[in-house]
């Protein structure tokens, strides 16, 4: 049976959704495929960089790190070729020139039970089995997360700082995909509450959570993907 999935997203400012900067993607089917990314602010045309990158990854699936460096090259074309044509104000061009950024968290399942995810940045994934971590990677603690993660620029010659991990899953197990600041909360609080709660129990948790300044004020995406018995 194919992988069954749940998608969750909050922006920062719930009133301002258009101002939202992560992204996610899902290519069902086998081999299927899941990603999440994380634009960085600072950054101009963030928000497009991270959905560009989390569609592109889940339509071609490059799981390697000379995988993912070769397709950069035909990822930044296509996306250039996407920005306004209009002049932009002086500041955007400037940031513009400096590029677009984004962390990336891109997972893959095989139907054969194999999975294989890459990153580059503070995107976390978590493998649940039987409501237990298993494993969460590339931060497992809340105190690594860092104000300057590894970022894939939109600018030519810059190779991603990609890392690669390899598993296998069993049915029954889950994996959630979280841009950073529901990771650190995850992690700091139970990692299985994606797996219980619905959309509207989640929200309402991480709206208490901004309340009460444990949860960082800033986009929240996750993608919740349940390996089915058969």
């Amino acid at each position: 049976m194919f992988p069954l999935v749940w998608t969750f997203w909050m922006p920062r400012t719930e009133a301002e959704s258009s101002a939202y900067e992560d992204a996610f993607a899902v290519r069902p089917g086998w081999p299927f495929a899941a990603a999440v990314s994380d634009g960085a602010t600072e950054t101009a045309f963030a928000g497009s960089w991270a959905r560009y990158l989390a569609q592109s990854f889940c339509q071609e699936l490059p799981l390697t790190l000379e995988d993912l460096n070769t397709c950069l090259p035909k990822w930044r074309a296509g996306w250039e070729k996407n920005l306004p044509i209009a002049p932009l104000p002086w500041y955007l061009a400037a940031k513009l020139d400096e590029g677009a950024c984004a962390a990336l968290l891109g997972l893959g399942l095989q139907a054969n039970g194999n999975w294989q995810a890459v990153a580059v940045g503070d995107a976390v994934l978590f493998h649940l089995r039987q409501e237990q971590l298993l494993q969460a990677w590339p931060l497992s603690h809340p105190d690594q997360f860092s104000q300057r993660p590894a970022l894939i620029s939109s600018q030519a010659n810059v190779d991603a700082a990609a890392v690669v991990l390899k598993g296998r899953w069993r049915p029954g197990d889950a994996f959630i995909l979280a841009t950073d600041a529901l990771a650190a909360w995850l992690l700091r609080f139970d990692p299985t509450l994606p797996l219980r709660l619905t959309s509207v129990e989640l929200a309402a948790q991480l709206r208490t959570a901004r309340q009460h300044r444990t949860l960082r004020n800033d986009d929240v995406t996750a993608v919740v993907i349940f390996c089915l018995e058969s």
